[in-house]
């Protein structure tokens, strides 16, 4: 006679290993979902936004770094995030997405107060946004030093617009975060400008990509800039002619294990960010494939 329990066990086996294999699709979804992981829109420039949260449900990702919808790069323009702002909430709401990080298009090194000018109004809109959706994180470029300006004064001029930049999102909840980028990449390099601030004020948004292309390890820049990092952008890639090829997770070479060990060392827990830069790049891999591979390649990797 056969136990409670082997019954049990017997009448929860599939019925086929199609079944099995839909099953063991959803608890992967399930167990995705809770590791933080968030899609960036340079990924997928020419999905909508219905196709965008869709791709994220389908592949267990819950966040969503908006850095453009189709033609337009600034979210704060589109009537998604104005008119339709309320309605996109409760659409984000009922997917349990989370919006982490608004990627920006603010650059601190810039000598044409016009052009600040508008990076402060950008920064406002944003921040603005921030508080309404409960994003923690506002990103900004260092920029490329300009040829009148030495780096020591570019570090000067960055830091007194990094100040600028928290009295402008003092009260939105919301932190700017430097990302390692341009002509401010290596942890010397972002250490010049954030280090005067606490990791309050100002953080550091972890590109995987531009601190290694400079030379610099892994180790040296979780060690270095360990407390300021507050967001990571995931990448693959090979040296170009011109710039890198964006390639699918572990198809470059981009030592991408080893990063993702450093950020455990130091005990990160924040958000992973699929930064596959198909905007910029015709040749990078199509989002139908480099959505669902991130999801998994972070399963396998991050367990």
């Amino acid at each position: 006679m056969s136990s409670p329990v082997c019954v049990a066990i017997g009448n929860f086996i599939p019925a086929s290993y199609a079944s099995a294999f839909a099953i063991a699709r959803a608890w992967a979804r399930v167990y995705v979902s809770l590791m933080k992981l968030s899609l960036n829109t340079l990924a997928c420039p020419a999905w909508s936004f219905g196709k965008i949260i869709d791709a994220c449900r389908d592949n267990g990702i819950s966040g969503i770094d908006f850095r453009g919808i189709a033609s337009e790069i600034d979210i704060t323009r589109l009537p998604l995030f104005n008119a339709e702002v309320y309605e996109t909430l409760r659409v984000l709401g009922e997917r349990k997405l989370s919006m982490p990080c608004f990627n920006t298009s603010v650059t601190l090194i810039t000598t044409d107060e016009k052009r600040w000018s508008e990076f402060l109004d950008e920064t406002r809109r944003h921040a603005e946004l921030a508080k309404l959706t409960r994003t923690r994180f506002l990103r900004v470029f260092g920029g490329t030093i300009p040829a009148e300006l030495t780096r020591d004064q570019a570090r000067d001029l960055g830091i007194r617009h990094l100040k600028q930049l928290g009295k402008v999102v003092a009260g939105s909840e919301c932190q700017v975060l430097l990302e390692t980028h341009d002509d401010w990449r290596t942890a010397d390099q972002v250490l010049s400008l954030v280090g005067e601030f606490s990791p309050d004020e100002v953080g550091v948004l972890w590109d995987v990509e531009h601190p290694y292309r400079r030379g610099e390890q892994p180790a040296e820049t979780a060690e270095r800039l360990q407390k300021y990092i507050r967001h990571v952008q995931v990448k693959d890639s090979i040296p170009g002619e011109h710039r890198a090829i964006p390639k699918l997770l572990g198809q470059g070479d981009l030592p991408l294990m080893e990063t993702l060990n450093q950020l455990k060392r130091i005990g990160y827990t924040g958000w992973y960010a699929l930064e596959t830069e198909k905007r910029w790049a015709a040749e990078a891999p199509e989002p139908e494939e480099s959505v669902p591979q991130f999801a998994e390649f972070m399963r396998q990797h991050l367990s």
